[in-house]
């Protein structure tokens, strides 16, 4: 379902009974069109619970900042919204919508390779402005060919795989007590697990650990009781991977079923998510994963003032009941950097807001950004632990763990609980 929000800045709305009178000296028209593929259905769609709220939240900063204004015209923002269904070939038919039927000027994707690269791979085939976040660099930056992706109008910005790896190898340490050494591996067969896989499994040899790798499976695999067997016949003390939260849950509960409980979970995607979290319930208990962005992430919106935990704080008021999700702070950071860099654009032409974004140097809820010279920009990372909260029941993520020292830190490293 593709949905659209049309937003006129409060600067354009003063202005609007004068563009009748006095046309293009006031920019009568100028219209930004910005098209979102977020996976609304299917295994990522987690992902898109933020949305429309932090579009309407973020255009709400942008009033009050004085309204868009570019090249000397005043200008509206609309939204367009496409789902990706949560593969590779669903997004990029949904960017190749936005930009060839509905001639947007800039496209906006967020959340996992499988969201991220065909969308920029379409704004580079037809020189769209494209501003992407949630996918690990090395999985937006390598091409299906294993060479560096060259582009001039896709711009991207997460953590990086080498300070995730870092990051995973630290946490490990930290096990209260320690670990046997063994690893149970959940890498899947796409972009995620590739690249983990190849990077995470030397620098676990390097460490002297002892792999136990099942192989790349594929996403939405039925039955995990035979890697289940696998891991528990090896004595697998730590698990780790990069899971969807439906394969995360469907593993869980195939351990309990074997009555295989390892010293600690430390498992990527699924847990950015406090919905996947709650859907697994008690098994979840314990299990840690990759904290890419929370309350405990530095930095302050340019639009706006306000840091992450007022962020969150705003958007748990506004959606009762509801849990943010990271795709919050980093959809409110991507979107600091567009408008940021549209007011600095000469026009409102593709290559001059590529341009603009291409020299953005900006404070956000998820860090500092500026793009080097291959369009893309480096945030921290951390190692976030869940548990569920005895008083009110909700499912808390508590950053316990990470390398850059400006991240908070709620907690330390403890085992895994789940039952």
């Amino acid at each position: 379902m593709n949905k659209t929000i049309h937003r006129i800045p409060l600067a354009a709305a003063m202005a609007a009974f004068a563009w009748a009178a006095i046309g293009s000296a006031y920019g009568a028209g100028c219209t930004i069109k910005i098209g979102r593929v977020l996976p609304e259905t299917g295994a990522l769609s987690a992902a898109a619970t933020v949305h429309p709220w932090i579009d309407d939240y973020k255009v709400a900063q942008l009033d009050k900042a004085g309204g868009l204004t570019i090249g000397g015209q005043h200008c509206m923002i609309e939204f367009k919204y496409y789902d990706s269904q949560s593969t590779p070939a669903g997004s990029g038919a949904a960017a190749a919508k936005a930009i060839i039927h509905d001639r947007v000027n800039v496209v906006m994707a967020s959340f996992t390779p499988d969201t991220t690269n065909q969308p920029t791979a379409m704004c580079e085939k037809y020189q769209v402005p494209c501003v992407t976040t949630g996918a690990p660099i090395e999985s937006w930056l390598i091409g299906p060919d294993g060479a560096p992706r060259d582009t001039e109008y896709g711009f991207h910005f997460f953590f990086q795989v080498p300070d995730l790896v870092h990051n995973h190898i630290d946490t490990l340490k930290a096990i209260p007590g320690g670990f046997n050494g063994k690893i149970g591996y959940l890498y899947p067969n796409d972009p995620d697990g590739l690249i983990f896989h190849s990077l995470f499994d030397p620098a676990f040899a390097k460490e002297g650990w002892h792999s136990v790798d099942p192989g790349r499976f594929e996403m939405g695999l039925a039955d995990f009781s035979p890697i289940v067997a696998k891991f528990k016949a090896a004595g697998v003390e730590a698990v780790t991977g990069v899971l969807t939260p439906p394969d995360l849950a469907h593993f869980l509960t195939a351990a309990q079923k074997a009555g295989f409980k390892p010293k600690f979970y430390l498992i990527d995607k699924a847990t950015g998510f406090a919905e996947a979290m709650a859907s697994v319930g008690p098994l979840a208990e314990g299990v840690a994963g990759v904290d890419f962005w929370s309350g405990a992430f530095p930095g302050h919106a340019t639009f706006g003032g306000y840091d992450a935990r007022a962020l969150i704080n705003a958007y748990e008021k506004g959606n009762p009941g509801k849990y943010y999700s990271p795709l919050l702070g980093l959809d409110d950071a991507a979107l600091d950097v567009l408008f940021d860099a549209l007011r600095r654009s000469t026009d409102t032409s593709s290559d001059a807001i590529a341009k603009a974004l291409r020299a953005t140097t900006i404070d956000t809820v998820a860090g500092k950004i500026a793009f080097n010279q291959h369009n893309y920009a480096v945030i921290p990372v951390a190692t976030g632990q869940w548990r569920q909260d005895a008083k009110t029941g909700r499912w808390l993520k508590e950053t316990v763990f990470s390398i850059f020292p400006n991240v908070e830190k709620a907690g330390k490293v403890h085992l895994y609980q789940g039952n």
